[in-house]
């Protein structure tokens, strides 16, 4: 099992979960890095480091270190943070013009895991709705572990062509993407602060789930093109390290 003094850099380099002195100490902090680790894992939330906590932060990080080995590095796969791993990451940091951090946070992990390939809008992936002839989309729905404004981001890199309010639609956004590629997100809670005409980066939030315009309760209605025509977005999106599936026929789903 890892020390407590391994477990805070790991944690730090991860999502920057443990936010205190690396000291080997114990304390609040690392205690809450546990459970924010373990609800990000889909873990007990019980703050308290056992065997099933710390096999999958060991494993998480070798998971890094081999997706690094897959970009062309070659450093030791052990889940041990260390030097050379925070080195490689920034190094790839730097080469895909991503803050150079040493942190592997959402963006590095888009860029790392999800190269050109779209993920979910959502971290709950419930889809009330499926696409069909008569609804050219997919509904997502929310549950109370997120609750009903659950955070709603960018599927891919792209920039923001819409962001605007009609009575059918509420609060949407449109944003196009690489290879003439448009997703739009609807009923969004508010107007989102994003400006027309503005990049925004894979897994950016873009918004939070809503029900305004002609909705029947808070869900996001989620439309993407190619070429100008609705396709069924369940053929190109995947599910990412960090999302959950549930209340889904989990074989109409791709993973990463």
């Amino acid at each position: 099992m890892l020390n407590i003094y391994q477990r805070q850099i790991n944690l730090r380099f991860y999502y920057y979960l443990y936010t205190g002195e690396i000291d080997g100490i114990e304390g609040n902090k690392t205690k809450e890095a546990y459970y924010n680790f373990q609800k990000r894992n889909n873990l007990v939330t019980d703050k308290i480091y056992g065997e099933n906590t710390n096999q999958k932060l060991i494993n998480v990080i070798k998971n890094i270190q081999s997706k690094l080995n897959e970009k062309g590095y070659n450093i030791i796969v052990d889940g041990i943070v260390g030097d050379i791993t925070i080195n490689t990451l920034k190094d790839f940091q730097s080469k895909n013009n991503l803050v150079v951090d040493g942190i592997f946070g959402n963006n590095t992990c888009n860029k790392l895991f999800n190269s050109n390939k779209f993920i979910f809008p959502v971290n709950y992936i419930a889809i009330t709705t499926y696409y069909n002839n008569n609804h050219l989309g997919i509904d997502l729905g929310y549950n109370n572990k997120y609750g009903k404004n659950m955070v709603i981001h960018s599927v891919e890199d792209g920039i923001v062509t819409e962001n605007s309010y009609n009575k059918t639609y509420g609060n949407y956004v449109v944003i196009s993407h690489p290879n003439n590629y448009k997703s739009r997100y609807l009923h969004l809670k508010n107007k989102s602060d994003l400006r027309v005409n503005t990049n925004v980066s894979k897994g950016q939030i873009i918004g939070n789930m809503g029900n305004t315009g002609l909705a029947s309760g808070n869900h996001l209605h989620f439309d993407l093109y190619k070429n100008n025509s609705r396709v069924n977005p369940l053929d190109y999106l995947f599910v990412n390290n960090n999302q959950e599936v549930c209340d889904v026929d989990k074989n109409k789903v791709k993973y990463l």
